[in-house]
């Protein structure tokens, strides 16, 4: 009896953990369609790194030979800086060559659908 009891119990807790999991999985895809299909026509693209390095703020580097979905072909390369650029809150995105850095040079991150974030309790829209 005491078996089945702590059978049920694991169970049980696979099942509340798993449950957060799936939202987050499923909140991250809804972020990267966004990203895809909306988000990537509010980022700039630029080689002139003088613009850029220090005066804007570095969010990340995105380095397509890494993706786990396989490395895009150069054809495909800007829409995949810029996509993955707004979904990591950047607004610009610094190319060089297949290196590209991300950038934020607005006054705020950008949310995958490419509108601003605001603080919290602040429409962004407003002044």
């Amino acid at each position: 009896m005491r078996s089945k009891a702590g059978v049920l119990l694991l169970l049980g807790l696979a099942a509340l953990t798993a449950s957060p999991s799936c939202a987050n999985i499923k909140e991250a895809d809804k972020n990267r369609e966004e990203a895809r299909t909306k988000g990537k026509y509010h980022v700039r693209l630029t080689d002139k790194s003088d613009e850029v390095q220090g005066t804007c703020k570095f969010i990340r580097a995105i380095q397509p030979e890494y993706d786990p979905t396989g490395k895009p072909t150069n054809a495909q390369l800007p829409d995949y800086y810029r996509e993955m650029a707004v979904y990591y809150g950047a607004d610009t995105v610094l190319v060089r060559g297949t290196l590209a850095e991300a950038y934020q040079c607005g006054p705020v991150p950008l949310n995958p659908d490419g509108t601003p974030k605001g603080l919290y309790g602040q429409n962004p829209q407003s002044p």
